[in-house]
């Protein structure tokens, strides 16, 4: 025990250095916000002061590590973000197209969300009436696909996603619910036809982001363009399959998808806090290196390989 003690000592040590959120003691940014009443921390104030002051050299360090890094991409919604030399270029990269096909599939997810809950139940009067409206919604679509330029094939299949989702409305409507079945049944016959405008829709976002990268990376040096690193803004679930990820992964030869090339900003939608995650990286990479010859371990929780014994104790067999 006397071992998984000193091991859990030196791993609360090591948090504390590369906490970066705030700790109990530091004072609120803005004083005129209302703050919740907490318990006075025990934790005496030169400890509090040793650890404000970490975390102040600590946030230099890493504004000093991203300093190193001659070129950035951050891949923000629709745009490429490109920061080099002190410029700033912004260039859009989705074309309307993928956001039409996007518009016409996503009626499926509409329709399964709000019918999702209580199957084989009457909806009520609020869901009906919210169905009833949003069938306008998909119908007034209809004739507005025909204005996105698209292919006679391409048209033809939007079309075909707005006449079932038509008739699958006008079913529930008449019977005032659905079943877990016919939901599911609707759900699978969508599915060839939204899958086909998915492929679409990233062959789009692909081939416009392709283009863009190779253009900058015409004006690029060779050591820029082997110390290039990108930035990705996306949601939770996506990560190493984002199609961005996959497409910047390959690109790289980075096969872990995510690695010192390609950082994954789950939800930091805000470009700096975007950026300070890369730089939090970059310089926790370095340390790990120092302190583990792993160049990956700090990115796990510094708490992963201690707390596996804590647990192995608390959950024996009596």
């Amino acid at each position: 025990m006397r071992i998984r003690l000193v091991l859990g000592m030196l791993a609360v040590g090591f948090l504390v250095m590369c906490s970066h959120g705030q700790s109990p003691g530091d004072k609120p940014k803005n004083g005129s916000e209302p703050q919740p009443v907490v318990a006075k921390s025990v934790v005496p104030e030169e400890l509090e002061a040793l650890n404000r002051a970490t975390r102040k050299m600590y946030a230099g360090g890493r504004e000093l590590e991203l300093s190193t890094i001659p070129a950035v991409i951050i891949v923000s919604g629709d745009d490429l973000i490109l920061r080099k030399n002190g410029k700033r270029v912004v260039v859009t990269v989705i074309p309307p197209e993928y956001h039409a096909l996007k518009c016409v599939a996503h009626s499926m997810l509409a329709l399964f969300g709000h019918l999702a809950h209580g199957p084989g139940k009457p909806l009520g009067e609020e869901r009906v009436k919210t169905l009833k409206e949003y069938r306008n919604s998909l119908a007034a679509a209809a004739p507005a696909t025909e204005t996105c330029g698209f292919d006679p094939e391409t048209l033809a299949r939007q079309k075909r996603i707005i006449e079932r989702g038509l008739a699958f409305i006008d079913a529930v409507l008449k019977d005032g619910q659905v079943s877990a079945v016919d939901l599911t049944k609707f759900c699978r016959a969508s599915r060839p036809d939204a899958l086909a405008n998915a492929a679409a829709s990233a062959r789009a976002q692909l081939v416009a982001t392709h283009r863009q990268v190779m253009a900058w990376k015409k004006d690029m040096t060779a050591e820029e363009w082997g110390a290039l690193t990108v930035v990705i803004q996306g949601m939770q679930t996506p990560r190493v399959d984002n199609a961005v990820v996959q497409y910047f992964a390959r690109l790289f030869g980075e096969t872990r998808g995510e690695g010192r090339r390609i950082v994954y900003a789950e939800g930091l939608w805000d470009e700096d806090k975007a950026l300070n995650l890369l730089g939090t990286l970059r310089l926790d990479g370095k340390l790990s290196v120092a302190v583990f010859n792993d160049p990956f371990r700090m990115y796990r929780d510094l708490l992963a390989d201690v707390a596996r014994p804590v647990i192995d104790d608390l959950l024996a067999a009596p």
